[in-house]
């Protein structure tokens, strides 16, 4: 009966021993005691076919069939790290772009909870104007939108409820009084950008007024509207926390539609496919627990 061929443990050893030089050199490497690698050796070695040649000084080379196992060795050793090293190297971290809102509102506390089950970091790109950004510059944007863009796979996570604003100096320099039924004569803080397309701000455009600041940054419009350049058209959530404005008695403006958006070319990338579909369900749920709590 022939004796057993080594196997990929054996060759391990047959490794060590060689780039070691001996028995206890390789044991030492191995973590284990000299007496376990010199019966491991004894093994390999069984039936009379010897892997190794000991000169004088008991250093240990490998003969002409060792060799040819330490070859088959270190190309296995090399195969196994290169394989380890992918497969444990971190993934570049998903980009996530949004406009500072959001990333107050919604992104700021949902990221924390998406990171605690996604297998990579995640990057905010927080910027003033989000619609400038091209595709190739993030790997998801959250945005207010009106649809998703050409190129774009898209997934809405829903709305936030916006009202009309003014600063109280605003309020009393224009004697506003009661209800207002359109904003003809008021100053209008309106929207740009893709921001515009937006059915909330489209209804904006349509209740007349003054345009004196054109902005695709809500807090910017906030901002500006606090100043007391005029009228404008914000999230209840963030300017009803503001004491430096006013909500305005108004016809009922319709809530803001938020979208998750991502390059089509990079729909089968399950670090994005995974991030729209959870984005869609902590957004509402969010929104559910806000609307509870007020």
């Amino acid at each position: 009966m022939a004796a057993p061929f080594p196997d990929w443990n054996d060759l391990r050893d047959i490794l060590l021993i060689t780039e070691a030089g001996s028995l206890s050199g390789a044991a030492r490497v191995a973590g284990i005691s000299q007496s376990t690698m010199s019966r491991r050796l004894a093994a390999i070695e069984s039936a009379g076919q010897p892997v190794f040649l000991r000169d004088e000084t008991g250093r240990m080379t490998p003969n002409a069939r060792g060799k040819e196992m330490v070859v088959a060795a270190r190309e296995m050793a090399a195969i196994y790290d290169a394989v380890r090293a992918r497969l444990t190297e971190a993934a570049p971290p998903l980009r996530v772009a949004s406009c500072a809102m959001l990333a107050r509102l919604f992104l700021s506390t949902g990221l924390p909870v998406w990171a605690n089950r996604a297998d990579s970091a995640t990057d905010l790109l927080v910027n003033d104007d989000v619609y400038v950004l091209d595709m190739d510059g993030y790997d998801v944007m959250v945005a207010p939108l009106a649809a998703a863009p050409q190129r774009a796979l898209g997934q809405h996570l829903g709305r936030i409820p916006m009202a009309l604003y003014a600063a109280p100096q605003y309020v009393a320099a224009h004697r506003i009084r009661g209800r207002l039924d359109t904003l003809e004569g008021q100053g209008v803080i309106r929207a740009s950008k893709a921001l515009a397309d937006v059915d909330s701000f489209r209804w904006l455009a349509r209740q007349g007024g003054n345009v004196t600041m054109l902005s695709p940054n809500i807090p910017t419009m906030a901002e500006a509207c606090a100043a007391g350049l005029g009228v404008a058209l914000l999230p209840v959530a963030l300017a009803g926390q503001d004491s430096r404005l006013l909500p305005l008695e108004a016809a009922k403006a319709p809530p803001c539609d938020i979208w998750a958006v991502a390059d089509a070319k990079h729909s089968d990338d399950p670090r994005i496919a995974g991030f729209l579909k959870w984005a869609r369900a902590e957004f509402r749920a969010a929104h559910d627990q806000e609307k509870a709590s007020a």
